[in-house]
């Protein structure tokens, strides 16, 4: 056994200290969020004070007053013990726009920024890691493109396809493409020379070269790859929502799109916190997907 595998703690003691570290968590954040209630503000110095007030740092029970109403906003009436901050929560519950729903649309965003992007990303690695005349034409036209921000391509985009699906879908995938290439890149550039010499000493031509060698060794770094696009895509889901979309996740933190006059929208903080921890629950369980299959299809590396 390596010395690394003997000092890491069993598989179900990881799990009780990770779940300790979040309980931990969340009870320092009811202590600090709930100290307006036993401590005079007026006697904290001011940039703690300032920060110490439900408007910022929504207590724990008010966070989990919003997460309520906005799980069952398809059916219930605007309302319920927490008044509110601004007319944020009013607005979505009388859209009935609900959190899970939200959820839903933007995880549908992000899989399909992953299964187009992540493909063509991957097709683009290869040629330009196994063809160097491919990779001399290419390479520096993607090397402007990457440098290009996926928000910054909205408006130009509904310039050609106007305001629908398409324009919030397209930076997405462009985000994923941009991410997944490189990686994929050097997984095909890198791979081991006594791999190549031994397979074509063994009669391997190109086509059987490329799928039984070159893509196996290649294998964990795509997967390296789309896991780190998975995040790129998770945060350009949510900007482009934030920006343009009229429904998801990031429509539901900022309280409406652009078209919706958003700016007159006062946020508020437990609405905010609600779909923050909602979108690193859902991320951290996609990330643990992938990596377990990850871990299922390159087993072989291990061994």
């Amino acid at each position: 056994m390596r010395p690394a595998e003997a000092a890491r703690p069993p598989k179900a003691r990881r799990v009780w200290l990770g779940l300790a570290s979040v309980v931990a968590l969340v009870a320092a954040y009811t202590l600090l969020s709930n100290a307006y209630r036993v401590v005079d503000p007026s006697l904290l110095p001011d940039p703690i004070r300032g920060v110490l007030r439900p408007q910022i740092l929504p207590p724990t029970q008010r966070i989990f007053d919003a997460f309520v109403q906005l799980v069952g906003a398809g059916a219930s009436p605007v309302g319920g013990a927490y008044v509110h901050t601004g007319d944020h929560i009013g607005g979505l519950v009388e859209q009935r726009v609900t959190l899970q729903g939200s959820l839903l649309i933007s995880t549908y965003r992000v899989l399909i920024g992953i299964a187009v992007g992540g493909s063509l990303g991957v097709l683009a690695g290869l040629l330009m890691g196994w063809s160097r005349a491919v990779d001399e034409y290419a390479h520096p036209i993607y090397i402007l493109f990457r440098s290009i921000p996926p928000l910054a391509l909205i408006t130009y985009v509904m310039l050609w396809l106007g305001h629908g699906t398409a324009h919030v879908l397209l930076p997405i995938i462009y985000a994923v493409f941009t991410v997944v290439v490189i990686p994929t890149y050097h997984g095909v550039r890198d791979v081991a020379d006594i791999y190549v010499k031994a397979a074509r000493a063994l009669g391997a031509g190109g086509r059987l070269l490329l799928s039984r060698v070159v893509l196996p060794a290649a294998g964990p770094f795509v997967l390296s790859g789309l896991r780190y696009a998975l995040i790129i895509a998770w945060m350009t889901t949510v900007g482009v929502e934030m920006l343009m979309a009229d429904e998801g996740i990031g429509y539901l933190l900022i309280g409406g799109g652009m078209w919706s006059s958003r700016l007159e929208v006062a946020g508020d903080p437990a609405v905010i916190v609600v779909g923050i921890v909602a979108l690193a629950l859902v991320g951290y369980a996609m990330d643990a997907g992938v990596r377990v299959a990850g871990d299922r299809l390159t087993e072989w590396v291990k061994r």
